[in-house]
């Protein structure tokens, strides 16, 4: 299967709806990349045919350059300052170096990231994604088979997809679609500034979908106080924020409240990607939304210093364990999400995992 950035999530929803019709009882999901394989000018130009080849690939054939374009029309419709995006980054690449996984972790401050060089205006490298090698497997089971292969099995309570015209000019103007912590109040006023559609060039419906459908069939009411984590596909800063809307963390054109207001870090109300994400960690395309899974199975299991702090695993990698690792295991998580996302919004699933 492939969608894109979106492959992992849609091969998991593939793999549930296989196990939920009863047409099997096991699935495994297996997913990778090899992204070494080509030089990095081709590499780029087979992600961004993920797009559409007839409109986006004049941009460039590369994804930093459609996201550089929603990030300065999402800038000028909100008034966002480059620092907020700039704390995203900082944040998921200090994570990174806390994961023996990772692939670009480092220490940033938000002076750093702003004077980084440049790939496509308004994002520098520091706030994009890089080219992975990477594979991640996870299986799904249904109850008696999988109380059958482990004693602590965790629950895949909801996980759906939304979808999107690939070329971005096709997306009509329409009223967003609310999510069950939203009222017609809450946007009474949204289109009275400088923004006067949606989706438009700066949210995705598709992601917005597949939230929606997804919290309906969990029972999620808000998601800032029903998940105790977060896995976001931040591919670019830009692309969290938009995400944090299109997922109800914040109301439309309010995105960056969730990272300057402290909870998007480990010590606040919803931490998020604290595997380092897309950008501190990897994105190895055809694995990237499965390990995000299996990155939420690990906290829920509370497993996570298992697989992270042991010096074995670290040198397994060929690294060393930081003299400065500290550990981000949520205490007491009982449940979280995770959404992967394909193309400029084209696919996305949004998972949501429980304690059973």
């Amino acid at each position: 299967m492939k969608t894109g950035g979106a492959t992992g999530g849609s091969s998991v929803l593939a793999a549930a709806q296989a196990v939920a019709s009863g047409y099997a009882d096991c699935v495994p999901v297996v997913g990778w990349e090899r992204m070494d394989e080509v030089s990095t000018k081709v590499g780029n130009s087979y992600i961004a045919s993920a797009a559409c080849k007839d409109f986006e690939s004049e941009l460039g054939w590369m994804y930093a350059a459609y996201y550089a374009l929603m990030a300065q029309r999402y800038q000028y419709e909100n008034n966002v300052p480059r620092e907020t995006l700039a704390k995203i980054a900082c944040k998921n690449h200090e994570y990174a170096c806390y994961s023996p996984y990772s692939q670009n972790p480092g220490k940033y401050t938000v002076e750093d990231v702003l004077k980084n060089e440049m790939v496509s205006d308004p994002l520098s490298f520091l706030e994009c994604c890089v080219m992975s090698v990477g594979a991640a497997v996870l299986i799904l089971a249904d109850e008696k088979t999988a109380f059958e292969m482990t004693d602590n099995p965790m629950k895949l309570s909801a996980i759906c997809g939304g979808t999107h015209t690939l070329r971005t000019a096709d997306r009509r103007n329409m009223p967003i679609l609310l999510l069950p912590n939203e009222t017609e109040e809450t946007y009474k006023d949204y289109f009275d500034g400088r923004r006067h559609e949606w989706p438009g060039f700066s949210s995705f419906l598709a992601s917005r979908m597949a939230a929606y459908l997804a919290y309906n069939m969990a029972g999620i009411k808000d998601p800032v106080e029903d998940f105790d984590f977060l896995e976001t596909h931040d591919a670019f800063t830009i692309s969290d924020v938009q995400t944090y809307e299109d997922i109800g963390l914040r109301p439309y054109g309010r995105g960056r409240e969730f990272i300057d207001s402290g909870e998007a870090y480990f010590e606040g109300k919803l931490p998020t990607n604290m595997s380092g994400g897309l950008i501190g960690t990897m994105h190895a395309v055809g694995a990237t939304g499965i390990f995000q899974l299996v990155e939420l199975l690990w906290q829920l299991q509370g497993k996570w210093d298992k697989f992270h702090a042991d010096p074995e695993r670290w040198t397994r990698y060929g690294k060393k364990k930081p003299d400065d690792f500290r550990s981000l295991q949520v205490p007491n998580a009982r449940r979280a999400c995770a959404i992967s996302h394909a193309g400029t919004g084209s696919h996305v699933t949004c998972a949501i995992m429980e304690k059973p």
